[in-house]
């Protein structure tokens, strides 16, 4: 039998195809055929046929079909209306529009999907209504037409509709103006952002987000303050915070805020206003933050403590130690410390030193052992040695021992390559010490991770990424950027993370830590011999690579290249005592990594070397 309807199947799409040729001497014939087809019981030909109803042109032919649709059975009229939405024709609208009330909810949600192709403006209301009354499918299907109706009149029918329909009608109008980018609502959205019905004033907040623009602050400022109920209060600071960083310029964001903030007496809406500008995180605002901590009001002050600590960039940290050392109010010294910490994680250039000194004024002014394991919580991503050994020092602590082995797990298994052997040495105890089998699993990995190092160097702090106007990476080969320089002053130096990659733990995946193309970074870090003596260094690198030893130049090569051991041998002279390496490694594209490794001249292991880095 399917052999015998893939014939007959074939032999009508040819007949199709010739009444499609044709069909303007007798185009009569041609969606007669068509019609008798979708009256059948064959759902192979209907498919045909309904493939050819998509191709055939013609305004006689689309009314023709749109007459016969309500004598067709569910399914027909299903994939008719579909073909007559594709048409695009809107000589189907009116039969299109009287299928949205048909008996079956399938013809329905075909004849709203439809509705989106071929709507107007008269359409509108018809789709909002049913959005707001259906459900399901059907409620999708409207929503979904009513955002991608297309031809003129319709954003303003929308508008315009807006201020007299029903509450629930209203809603989805004022969602179609988020959905359709409606710029010229923002007048009417601030209009019902004050709206009696408050699904109707929550709408409008969610919609301003993305309608609303620079422009518009002043006014959503003035809305804001004049909110009654806390959940439209909440709303709309989350308004005013979106459409604040739609600006460019950072420091221009809190404009409209700090206008209007010293004229604002009444206690709540002051709040607001500095929860709103804690969401923005213009820097510009941290005085007017910094004076409000003298604030005499309580919930002020509690306010502004809160916005600083929600601070995007690490600027008001002093200002938080200092409310967490000296504040009055425990609630206000425990909000401070928990902001003070949360800041000291945020990404910043500056030495793993002065951050671990944060963290241990942060544990002293700890009173309790929450706030404790939050510092231990913070300490877990700093990726250095004495963050290791800080982290170590609270594993006797029961209270504490938990946060204190996940934090050493997390920063020996960041710097093992660069502090192998000490890493190992505090891995080895979480899994003695620890009842946590995860953690003592997660502890073994990390050390077996640091073993297959075996003599490549892995210890490295890196600075980068340095690019140059339109500079490709063989370009950037040749340019000497701040790390090259003796007397460089502000060069940023981080540990580099170790390589991600289990089948190749000694490569240094520059495009892991600092991604992009065109562009060089530097790694650094010593090595330490007992005596003067004459050894191979071998290289890998994507892209090229320059080497120094010691601040002379003793390796360049220019090359676009997968990165791979030994692809570079060079003997060098160690001296006794510490001896400094600088790579240069750039990048043109994809991959971005680097390795090398010390040994004896003959290709055997060195032994007896010391790696680390400056910190």
């Amino acid at each position: 039998m399917k052999a015998k309807y893939s014939i007959y199947g074939s032999l009508i799409v040819l007949l199709l195809c010739c009444c499609a040729v044709c069909f303007s001497e007798e185009p009569e014939d041609a969606i007669a055929l068509v019609i008798d087809i979708l009256k059948g019981n064959d759902q192979e030909m209907q498919a045909v046929a309904i493939a050819m109803v998509r191709e055939i042109p013609g305004t006689e032919i689309t009314k023709a079909l749109a007459r016969e649709l309500p004598n067709l059975s569910v399914m027909s009229q299903v994939r008719l209306l579909s073909a007559l939405g594709d048409r695009g024709d809107r000589a189907a609208l009116p039969a299109v529009v009287t299928a949205t009330k048909a008996g079956d909810e399938s013809v329905r949600v075909a004849a709203l999907k439809a509705l989106g192709q071929l709507g107007n403006a008269s359409s509108v209301t018809l789709l909002a209504q049913t959005a707001a009354s259906a459900l399901g499918a059907e409620q999708k299907a409207a929503r979904e037409s009513l955002y991608r109706l297309h031809g003129p009149g319709i954003d303003k029918t929308i508008l315009a509709n807006i201020p007299s329909a029903d509450p629930a009608v209203k809603v989805e109008l004022i969602r179609s103006t988020s959905e359709r980018n409606i710029a010229a609502g923002v007048k009417t959205l601030l209009k019902t952002a004050q709206d009696s019905d408050r699904k109707v004033r929550l709408e409008s907040f969610k919609a301003l987000k993305t309608v609303a623009g620079r422009k518009d602050l002043p006014a959503l400022v003035d809305v804001l303050i004049g909110v009654q109920s806390e959940a439209d209060r909440r709303e709309a600071e989350k308004t005013v915070a979106a459409v604040a960083h739609k600006i460019s310029e950072k420091n221009r964001r809190a404009e409209a805020v700090l206008a209007v903030l010293p004229s604002v007496k009444e206690v709540p809406n002051r709040c607001s206003l500095l929860r709103v500008l804690g969401k923005i995180g213009d820097d510009r605002a941290v005085p007017a933050l910094r004076t409000l901590l003298m604030d005499k009001d309580a919930q002020v002050l509690d306010a502004a403590i809160r916005a600083l600590s929600d601070w995007p960039t690490a600027e008001p940290l002093a200002d938080l130690l200092k409310v967490a050392q000296s504040s009055d109010n425990k609630i206000h010294r425990v909000l401070a410390l928990r902001g003070f910490v949360r800041l000291i994680g945020l990404e910043s250039g500056r030495p793993a030193k002065e951050t671990i000194g944060m963290y241990k004024q942060a544990m002293e002014l700890a009173s309790s052992a929450a706030l404790k394991r939050l510092v231990l919580s913070g300490l877990a991503n700093v990726k250095s040695i004495g963050a290791l050994e800080m982290a170590a020092d609270y594993l006797e602590d029961k209270s504490l021992q938990q946060e204190a082995e996940f934090a050493v797990v997390k920063i020996a298994g960041a710097i093992g390559g660069s502090h192998p052997q000490q890493s190992k040495d505090m891995l080895k105890k979480v899994i003695q010490i620890s009842k946590n089998d995860s953690l003592r699993q997660q502890a073994q990995e990390a050390i077996n991770q640091i073993e297959r190092f075996d003599d490549y160097l892995t210890a490295w702090q890196v600075s980068g990424p340095y690019t140059k106007d339109e500079a490709d990476g063989t370009e950037l080969f040749d340019i000497a950027f701040a790390p090259e320089e003796p007397d460089a002053q502000d060069v940023v130096w981080r540990i580099m993370p170790v390589g991600t990659n289990k089948d190749r733990p000694w490569l240094m995946e520059l495009d892991k830590a600092l991604g992009g193309n065109n562009r060089a970074a530097y790694l650094r870090n010593k090595v330490w011999s007992d005596k003067s003596q004459k050894v191979r260094l071998e290289l890998g690198g994507d892209d090229g690579i320059k080497v120094w030893l010691n601040g002379q130049l003793i390796h360049a090569n220019n090359v676009t290249r997968p990165a791979g051991p030994a692809q570079d041998k060079v003997e060098v002279t160690l001296k006794q005592g510490w001896n400094r390496l600088l790579l240069k490694i750039t990048q043109s594209g994809g991959e971005w990594a680097a390795c090398a490794r010390l040994r004896r001249l003959d290709g055997s292991k060195l032994e007896g070397l010391k790696v680390q880095t400056e910190d």
